[in-house]
């Protein structure tokens, strides 16, 4: 038995060391990896004065009212673990979602640097240009507006990108005056409206944005599957976590 916790121990320590370093390395500040750092930190320390903290807590839990605050305390944890596994969940099956044949491609922007679109954008682009290969009755449209350090608006730069790869420039259509995934959705819909598009969509975005791209897109009247780009490794946990709180406050705010 304490062989198998001293295991468990050691794994748990690994593995929040593991965890921090791949927040690290991103080389990116956001409240993804700021929130992921603060986490497995706490994880791991705990795991490291596992006997201390278990001494602490059985000490303290002698007094009615803290058993009873220690008690909440490890059922909102409980929560936590369960709903971060289950929008997870939500966010592989939201990405795995086929879009029809005829589906409007709706590109949602990324960091652009200058007029060069950054790693994540040119992911997000190839995906979008194999899609657009692999279905030539497909229109498109790249949204994304001009942010802080960008020369020129991000649907501008996914424009010069497709059709210098090729795409006829009869098919894409630029939205740049959104800021943020819900103006991306809302304005392109306007689009769609205004020039008779399919209304069925076809959103390319990282897989961990394709679950609250899909949801805001429904809520505004779109159906739609997903075409999800090949999102870096080493920026995976930073901007997953970063959009596990995103979904969380869709939710509240919506």
């Amino acid at each position: 038995m304490k062989v198998f916790k001293n295991i468990s121990r050691f794994a748990v320590i690994c593995s929040s060391v593991f965890m921090v370093i791949w927040y690290v390395i991103s080389r990116i500040i956001t409240i993804g990896s700021v929130f992921g750092v603060i986490v497995f930190s706490a994880i791991g320390t705990a795991a490291v004065f596992y006997d201390r903290i278990k001494t602490f807590l059985k000490r303290i839990r002698k007094n009615k009212a803290l058993r009873i605050i220690t008690d909440i305390a490890a059922g909102v944890i409980c929560l936590a673990v369960i709903y971060t596994v289950t929008v997870l969940c939500m966010m592989k099956y939201y990405s795995s979602r086929k879009p029809s044949e005829n589906a409007t491609v709706v590109v949602l922007g990324c960091q652009v640097n200058g007029e060069t679109p950054s790693l994540m954008l040119r992911k997000r682009l190839e995906a979008a240009y194999e899609y657009l290969e692999a279905h030539p009755d497909a229109k498109c449209i790249v949204s994304g507006g001009k942010g802080n350090h960008e020369d020129i608006s991000e649907a501008e730069c996914m424009y010069r990108w497709l059709t210098d790869k090729g795409i006829s420039a009869s098919r894409i259509y630029r939205e740049d005056k959104s800021v943020n995934t819900d103006e991306n959705i809302v304005f392109s819909g306007k689009i769609i409206k205004a020039e008779g598009l399919d209304s069925e969509l076809a959103i390319v975005t990282d897989g961990f944005h394709e679950m609250r791209a899909s949801v805001i897109a429904e809520r505004n009247g779109f159906s739609c599957g997903a075409v999800p780009a090949k999102t870096p490794f080493y920026l995976a946990a930073n901007f997953t976590t970063r959009e596990v709180l995103a979904v969380t406050a869709d939710m509240i705010f919506h």
